[in-house]
């Protein structure tokens, strides 16, 4: 999409993979009645067990609307926190992790860069420096070099993934 006006974070849809309206059933074919919750439960376990690609292939982006937090929270955000859980076969991100715990993410690791309070709130889209201050006082308090180190080796590989090209004689 070449619109300057287009959003940044486009609405997203999720197709269904069966046609709607119809009840959820038990084994024996009858309704089961069940509370939002549970419903958007077992709905994120069942997009979490698909594969990436197919998770992908549900989605329909439209780039003339803004991001609806929710849906994204619900057909993308969610079932990803619970695919990596599955694929890692162990509990490595909370199952309750929201979208806005990435804020905090962001917001440390531009306290551990460096990154001065005034410039960090501007970022953080606060109309006052008191409150990024107020929020994340806690993280000015300490030296974040161990932190920035850990994150700079994390970016390098293990191993060499370059190949070297055989000379010419």
């Amino acid at each position: 999409m070449n619109d300057p006006n287009a959003p940044l974070f486009c609405a997203v849809t999720l197709k269904p993979s069966k046609p709607t309206g119809k009840p959820v059933t038990d084994s024996d074919g009858n309704p089961v009645a069940e509370k939002a919750a549970e419903r958007k439960t077992r709905q994120a376990t069942a997009l979490a067990a698909l594969s990436v690609d197919e998770a992908a292939s549900r989605l329909e982006l439209d780039w003339t609307k803004p991001l609806a937090h929710q849906t994204f929270y619900q057909a993308v955000f969610r079932p990803a926190v619970l695919r990596a859980n599955r694929l890692a076969q162990t509990e490595i991100l909370s199952p309750g992790l929201t979208s806005h715990a990435l804020r905090h993410t962001y917001a440390s690791l531009c306290v551990a860069a460096g990154i001065p309070p005034l410039q960090l709130s501007r970022f953080m889209g606060h109309a006052k420096v008191t409150t990024t201050l107020a929020i994340y006082t806690h993280l000015f308090a300490d030296d974040h070099t161990e932190t920035m180190a850990a994150l700079e080796a994390m970016s390098r590989p293990v191993t060499p993934n370059v190949v070297p090209i055989r000379r010419r004689g």
